[in-house]
């Protein structure tokens, strides 16, 4: 197979283009700091079987796992809303720069999807999943993560020592994404929701982390947490973030779905 990479129909949301664009900033010390992902890529990667026909990377970023995919896959595509996160990955793969709510494939044509940290970017989670129902072969199989509420539960509180408004993004439960997936044709074979959390040594590191992998903006807004914020606002919110064992933790819930199109 040669390599090509591809960009084709992107959305004309303003929300869509600042996700790429955030996420593009971030694609280079992506992998770095992507620990969470990593552990909620190994719950993945034990439901995967190793007989697929074509096998899509929905959310691929820099392309993390596409060795281990390739080994459960005869072909492999990756899709990503940022060109930028794409052009990190291995060369002789198939990358297409595409938005994941309107997906530039035929339909029935895909036999397994792997989804890993990346579909509660969706504007639209129903529409997400009647486009995976549209695109998969008949009982094609689908493995996904999802960050759910409840998600930087300490990114919140430390906010909270200096305003009342809500700065960071809100996911959707795992309740709401079992019913979208059902309406859209899918069976469950699985759906749990499990706390992966990442250690940090300081407040400002965690922080960090949330930027390094692209995640430190509302879906609505394009400010991101430091912004025009002056430096003991910025003190006091460092001073307010809880520690647990002299380590600033940052937690996600996240959801780890199992499904296969009827």
């Amino acid at each position: 197979m040669n390599a090509i990479t591809q960009q084709v129909g992107l959305s004309h949301s303003g929300v869509k283009q600042h996700t790429a664009e955030r996420f593009s900033k971030a694609a280079k010390q992506y992998q770095q700091h992507a620990r969470v992902q990593q552990q909620a890529a190994s719950r993945l990667f034990a439901l995967l079987k190793n007989d697929y026909d074509c096998l899509l990377d929905l959310g691929a970023g820099p392309l993390l796992h596409h060795e281990y995919l390739a080994n459960c896959a005869s072909n492999v595509l990756s899709i990503d809303l940022s060109q930028g996160m794409l052009s990190q990955g291995p060369e002789d793969t198939w990358r297409v720069c595409a938005d994941m709510d309107n997906l530039p494939l035929q339909s029935a044509s895909i036999s397994a999807i792997f989804s890993n940290f990346a579909i509660q970017w969706s504007e639209s989670p129903a529409q997400l999943f009647k486009e995976l129902a549209r695109v998969c072969k008949p009982n094609a199989h689908v493995v996904l993560s999802s960050v759910l509420d409840g998600s930087l539960k300490e990114i919140a509180y430390a906010w909270q020592v200096l305003d009342d408004r809500c700065h960071i993004n809100q996911f959707l439960t795992l309740q709401q994404l079992e019913l979208f997936a059902k309406q859209a044709g899918f069976e469950i074979k699985r759906a749990q929701q499990v706390c992966l959390k990442d250690c940090f040594s300081s407040a400002k590191d965690a922080f960090k982390s949330v930027k390094s992998i692209g995640a430190n903006q509302l879906q609505n807004q394009s400010t991101q947490y430091a912004g025009l914020m002056g430096k003991k606002r910025y003190e006091r919110l460092l001073t307010g973030y809880p520690l647990e064992h002299n380590q600033a933790v940052v937690s996600y819930e996240v959801a780890i779905m199992e499904l296969v199109k009827l």
